[in-house]
Order: structure tokens, then sequence, then C-alpha cells
């Protein structure tokens, strides 16, 4: 008896032994692409994909009227006999910030309908970044870049001073991060400001 024992034993741990239990770590759950709003983007607001994530910029940066503002302003003038041309588009939502600067570009030079031409001092630039850290050199701070996508800014429309358009590229943040910036649509009323800056200098 106690032999038969002994051997029923030997099998059931030598049968353990050779027991391996194979085990894969469930797929991290993955973020489905945010529906895009099937509506016209609303006055006063910039929107896009950032990656797979919608998201809509309404707010105005300053706490002033927006005649007073910088975020949606075109300013003018002359440095030492040369034009200065500078048009500023910024919204954030609750979270972060979009800036778009058009750099060189005057508001009644604007072309509709085709992409902004690049040219020596005249380019488009468009930063994300958190909302109070708009810090170049910061991890999360994103600019354009260039050197690997093409950014396509085109206005499709500036009656009254209200620019519309969209644009699209590839940001990256300080530390080579890249974030796809795709569908952007934006309709921002443009407020113009003659700037004296021989006086600025």
């Amino acid at each position: 008896m106690h032999k038969y024992l002994f051997i029923s034993l030997f099998f059931i741990i030598t049968a353990c032994d050779k027991v391996t239990i194979e085990y894969s770590s469930p797929p991290l759950p993955r973020h489905q692409k945010d529906v895009k709003p099937n509506t016209p983007v609303p006055l006063g607001s910039i929107r896009a994909y950032f990656g797979d994530y919608y998201r809509t910029f309404d707010q105005q940066i300053e706490k002033v009227q927006p005649v007073d503002s910088l975020s949606n302003i075109f300013t003018y003038g002359e440095f030492k006999n040369t034009p200065v041309n500078n048009i500023n588009i910024l919204r954030s939502d609750s979270i972060f910030v979009i800036a778009i600067f058009l750099t060189g570009y005057s508001l009644d030079s604007l072309p509709v309908n085709q992409p902004l031409p690049e040219v020596y001092g005249k380019y488009p630039q468009i930063c994300f970044y958190p909302l109070y850290r708009g810090n170049w050199g910061d991890p999360s701070y994103y600019s354009l870049a260039y050197y690997l996508q093409k950014c396509v800014f085109i206005i499709t429309d500036k009656t009254d001073d209200i620019l519309t358009g969209t644009f699209n590229g590839m940001l990256e943040s300080s530390t080579g991060s890249l974030l796809p910036i795709s569908e952007g649509e934006f309709k921002i009323k443009i407020f113009r400001k003659k700037m004296n800056f021989e006086q600025a200098k």
C-alpha cells in the first residue's frame, strides 16, 4: 500500500515540474479617434486634431476687450524704412493654448484659397503648449517641425478682417516628441494696430 502511495506521489511531483504557465499582458486600451463636429467652425475659435484628439480653442488669452487683445491682432508699421507686418491668432481651452503667428504677412495682401507662400521673412508658425506654461524648451511645448513636414496654411476668406482658414502640419517638442496636427480650422476677427517700431527698439 505504501509502495503504491509513494509511486503516485512521485508521478504527481514530477508532473508538476513539467508544467509551464504562459501569461501575456492584455493589450493597453487605445484611444479611438475623436469624432469631428459636423458644423462650421464658430467665430472666435480654432480647432484641430492633435494626433487622434480633437480640440476646440475658443477662449481669449487676456482678460481684456478683443480690440485690446494681442491674441487677434495685425500689427504693422516700419522699422528703418522696412515694412513690418505680423498677425497673431491665439486661443485656449481650459488646458492648452494654440498660437498661430503669420510672420511678415500683411492682412491686406494675404492670398485667398491657396497655401501661404513661404519666402524669406514670411512664414506661418504654430505653437501648442499647456496654459500658462508657454516656455520654449519645456518638454510639453510644441512648435512646427518644418524639416519633417511642410505646414499647409490656407486663408479661405478675409472679409471684414475676419480670417477664416485651414491648416495642418507636424509639431515637435524640444525633446523630439512628434505630434501631427490635422484638419485645422479657424475663424477669428482680427484687429489692426499701427505700431511705432522705431520708438519700441
